[in-house]
């Protein structure tokens, strides 16, 4: 089963790319139908809303006044927060309900479309996200036409949203709906198949959950901001999944505002490339082998703390190879590295900043050896710690330490609870 995230900016097509997915055979559910449902009248969403905005979201009814509500909080950041603090647990409990029906098709795709799936942090629940985009003038059109607004109200509405040229960041696949209808239909169409052969195609070499305990327990104790590897896998386990906001919420000093803004708030001390192994670990235990998905995973991990493209797509670097050796065994060869460049700049936001040579220098020398390889890339100017947690994957360790132990059960919770 392939579970696929559709998001996008507000009137930029998504319903009518969900509508085509729906008969090009994949199971759709759209997440704005659903937050209709969960606020439906008499039910305790509603109740909660009418409490938090005053009686004055309500039409005569006794419905939510979407429009009257919309005028609220799309133009004040605290309040659209409150809503989504009343609306988002419920939806994502039905959607989770919904998902769960399909557990036994093994070859389904699963189309969840969702409009602020990127800046509520929750992306990372499903192995695909497709961002649906168009020319930043034909959408403040549509909207207009569609809604019936100003121009200055259009663009409050576009502007409560991340823009589409930084959520096209973390996509896997884009449809640009600048075009046509059947332009649209004929994009749409080449990316059903595409995921179709991906439910059907999944790579099912298994975990060898040795050689990731390995590079935990031989890794660092710490990460950027205060958030270590086992933080973020228990941050994981608690979630089900690896959420942006929760994790935002480990971070040293707290952050304010959004989880993709949390990076400029302060200095990220530990370079990105500390949480590689920890994020693939959660991405094998998730998806198994999959190194988009786990190049994902680490640029969005990456976000949260660090603003420079090189070190973010150095964390995907580190993700990638260490996923790589934990289901070979192969230590990362020139080869492997060159050839995983372009995943890990596309989903860094740029090129690898070019420090990890001595990291892959130290672990070539020293392949099991993870006091070595950190001695000697640090010793290189390269973290070490990197360079030992990597070596770590093809190294032995106590399984009855401590730190072993609750690693391990770590690991087992991620698996077990994953969406």
């Amino acid at each position: 089963m392939l579970r696929v995230g559709l998001t996008g900016g507000i009137a930029c097509g998504k319903s009518h790319v969900l509508r085509r997915l729906a008969e090009r055979g994949c199971r759709t559910l759209d997440l704005d139908a659903v937050a209709r449902e969960v606020t439906a009248p008499g039910s305790p969403a509603l109740a909660e809303i009418a409490r938090s905005f005053g009686g004055g979201v309500l039409d005569r009814h006794g419905a939510l006044d979407r429009a009257a509500l919309g005028a609220l909080v799309f133009t004040d950041a605290e309040a659209r927060a409150r809503l989504n603090r009343i609306v988002h647990p419920r939806v994502r409990r039905a959607e989770a309900e919904w998902a769960a029906g399909f557990r036994g098709e093994a070859d389904a795709v699963l189309v969840t479309d969702g409009a602020l799936l990127v800046e509520s942090g929750v992306h990372l629940r499903f192995d695909r996200l497709v961002v649906v985009h168009c020319a930043p003038e034909l959408q403040l059109r549509r909207l207009r036409e569609r809604d019936g607004l100003d121009e200055r109200a259009a663009r409050a509405r576009i502007e409560a949203q991340l823009a589409s040229a930084e959520k096209r960041g973390f996509a896997h696949f884009e449809v640009d709906s600048s075009g046509s209808p059947a332009d649209t239909d004929h994009e749409t169409d080449a990316l059903a198949a595409a995921l179709t052969l991906l439910a059907r195609g999944g790579d099912a070499r298994a975990l060898a959950v040795e050689r990731v305990l390995g590079g935990l327990v031989h890794g660092p104790d710490d990460g950027p901001r205060g958030l270590s590897p086992a933080q973020l896998l228990s941050e994981a386990a608690a979630a089900g999944g690896l959420e942006m906001d929760a994790l935002a919420g480990r971070l040293v000093p707290p952050a304010p505002g959004p989880w993709y803004r949390a990076a400029a708030a302060a200095a990220p001390g530990a370079p990105a490339c500390r949480l590689g192994v920890a994020v693939a670990a959660w991405a094998l235990q998730r998806r198994g082998v999959d190194p988009d998905f786990v190049a994902a995973a680490a640029g969005s991990v990456a976000r949260l703390t660090h603003v420079d493209p090189g070190e973010r797509a150095d964390a995907c670097l580190v993700a990638l190879v260490a996923q790589e050796r934990a289901a070979t065994g192969v230590a990362p060869r020139d080869g492997l590295v060159a050839s995983l460049l372009p995943l890990a700049s596309r989903f860094g936001g740029g090129p690898p900043s070019g420090r990890l040579d001595a990291v892959w220098e130290a672990v070539r020398r020293f392949p099991a050896d993870p006091e070595a390889a950190r001695s000697r890339g640090a010793r290189l100017g390269g973290d070490g710690e990197t360079a030992a947690a990597l070596a770590g994957l093809a190294a032995g360790f106590d399984a009855w330490s401590g730190r072993a132990a609750a690693l391990r059960a770590a690991l087992e919770s991620v698996r077990s609870g994953r969406a």
